[in-house]
Formats: structure tokens, sequence, C-alpha cells
């Protein structure tokens, strides 16, 4: 299957399953696969084109992947990152990632979720709303987390090269303020 023969929500799982891995790409361009050994040393967002070009993402750019298709197909998406919050002054680059970014999209009055990144999850979901989708999907990464409180944050795009530090830095700019004092 290709980018032009996507025409369904299920024709962007079945791409995704068949052209796109776990994995990532650092900062000297060298391809990591279902590993995060050094992530927050090395990782560097991959644009589109790396993307299917070297047919890996983490989930920061399977799901903007996914969210391009889905306007490709005019069905309206939006993309979220769960994460344990990190301020921006947080610089443990041996620490293990908390983040998981999903996208989630509406059609005919439901709300669905692509997964495609969390392996252990891969499908699609329907949901009622999303502050339903929004809740349960987080539920799962708090208790993969052992309890640890996620925040939720909808984001608009992935900008090229950026480190996880400056994805997430994106990502606490788009937050309210309020509830982290």
């Amino acid at each position: 299957m290709t980018i032009n023969d996507i025409k369904t929500p299920n024709d962007i799982l079945e791409f995704m399953k068949s052209n796109i891995r776990y994995g990532w790409l650092d900062i000297n361009n060298e391809e990591h696969i279902g590993n995060m050994k050094n992530f927050r040393k090395l990782y560097r967002t991959s644009s589109i084109d790396e993307v299917l070009s070297h047919g890996i993402g983490t989930c920061i750019e399977q799901v903007y992947l996914m969210s391009m298709l889905l306007r490709k197909i005019n069905i309206p998406n939006r993309m979220f990152c769960t994460r344990i919050y990190e301020d921006e002054n947080f610089n443990d680059l041996n620490e293990d990632e908390h983040m998981h970014c999903f996208v989630l999209y509406e059609l005919n009055g439901k709300v669905y979720q692509i997964e495609h990144p969390n392996w252990k999850k891969v499908g699609i979901y329907e949901f009622e709303s999303f502050d339903e989708a929004i809740d349960k999907i987080n539920d799962y990464y708090i208790k993969v987390s052992l309890g640890n409180i996620r925040e939720v944050t909808e984001f608009y795009k992935v900008d090229d090269n950026l480190s996880f530090k400056e994805f997430n830095n994106y990502i606490n700019s788009l937050d309210k303020k309020e509830k982290h004092k």
C-alpha cells in the first residue's frame, strides 16, 4: 500500500503496519530500532520525509504522520501528548523518557484513536467523545507509569530536528501554566 492508496482510517493503520517501525534517527543520522538507549542525549525529531524514507519514527513522528494522512483524506483530527511533567530545567539525560503521543479523529459522530507506535495496543479504538478518549488513554499511561500523574496537552505541529528536551519544552509552552504552580 502507498500513501496514494489511502482512503480510510483503516488504510492508514495498514499503511503504518506495513511501512513504519518504532525507531528514531539520532543527531548523527544513525537509526535506532526498538530501543531507547541514549534517547535523551541523541534524539532529534525527524521530518515526514525522513520517517517515510527510513520507515521509522517514535510516537511523536508517527502521530504527526497519521495526522497528516487523516487530513489528506479530509478527516478532522487532533494530536495529544501525555507525559510525566518535566520543567524546562530538567536535565537528567540518563532518565527514561515518560511521554506518549496519540492522535484522535472524529468520524460519524464518534471519536477514534489510531494507535500504532505502542506495539501492545496497535489498533483503532472508538470513544463517545474527545474527553472520554483522553481520560481513558491517559489512565492507561498512568497505570503503565505506576500511578504517576500525567499531563495531557494538545499539540499542533512537530518541527524537524528538535531534541527531546526541545520537544518537551514546546509541549510545556502549550500547557495552562496554572497547573504547574
